[in-house]
């Protein structure tokens, strides 16, 4: 079984909206726990896609990514999703709630290049 995986995207068209975008689902008890949340299958990208202003996607992270177990950030996209939390926050304090709720999800995954890069970046 694969490990699913996710990443924070920009979305393009709109100032302050992100996607979170999850891959290798593989329960069917998670799968309808994150449809019920609000998570679309999208078949032209093969994963489940949930889009909205920050504090939508902040929530998201921490009512899936952190406690369903075994959920990481996509490695190669960890970069991309603490930039776009940074750069789609709309005021300091979304900024620094979006940081703690990434920390968060790193901890959880053990994921200390994530913790890294936030730590690079951060502004206190």
């Amino acid at each position: 079984m694969s490990t699913p995986i996710v990443r924070i995207k920009p979305e393009v068209i709109t100032e302050h909206r992100m996607r979170i975008e999850m891959f290798n689902l593989e329960e069917e008890d998670i799968e309808n726990t994150i449809r019920m949340k609000g998570w679309a299958w999208v078949l032209a990208r093969k994963g489940w896609v949930y889009s909205g202003e920050p504090d939508f996607i902040f929530r998201q992270v921490r009512e899936v990514v952190i406690t369903i177990p075994n959920i990481k950030f996509d490695e190669s996209a960890i970069e991309e999703s603490v930039r776009t939390v940074e750069e789609k926050s709309r005021s300091e304090e979304e900024l620094a709630e979006g940081r703690d709720v990434l920390r968060q999800a790193f901890e959880k995954s053990g994921q200390a290049a994530g913790i890294e890069y936030l730590d690079r970046g951060d502004r206190s």
